[in-house]
């Protein structure tokens, strides 16, 4: 049986006791993974259609529209590389440790510079 020390922390096989769980409702918990996965399910597929509306009907190849296609095609990376990192680091803890800080530092950067570029 685990100890209330033991349940707390992120990798108590490796003994370390900087990285900590927050705690929270398991019920609030699931309902958060599940919309924010809808949401970001959401994000790609209505980027897709964008995108393939815009490339494949010519008369939508209009200098207004390909600013628009330059907005979606960066909302839809973020929605696909972005955002379900961001969603499984909810619990607290990233599943590889301390050793290897999650990619999401840098490519949330330049991701939502990004897409906040293509919106100008």
């Amino acid at each position: 049986m685990e100890t209330l020390e033991e349940a707390e922390l992120c990798f108590p096989q490796l003994l370390n006791t900087s990285c900590r769980k927050p705690v929270q409702h398991r019920a609030d918990t699931i309902f958060l993974y599940i919309l924010l996965s809808c949401i970001s399910l959401l994000t790609v597929a209505l980027n897709l259609l964008v995108i393939i509306s815009i490339s494949h009907f010519r008369q939508l190849h209009t200098p207004t529209n390909l600013l628009i296609l330059s907005l979606a095609v960066s909302d839809f990376l973020v929605g696909l590389l972005l955002m379900p990192v961001k969603i499984l680091l909810i619990g607290g803890c990233w599943f590889l440790g301390n050793s290897t800080p999650p990619p999401t530092s840098s490519s949330s950067r330049w991701l939502s510079l990004t897409s906040s570029l293509a919106s100008c």
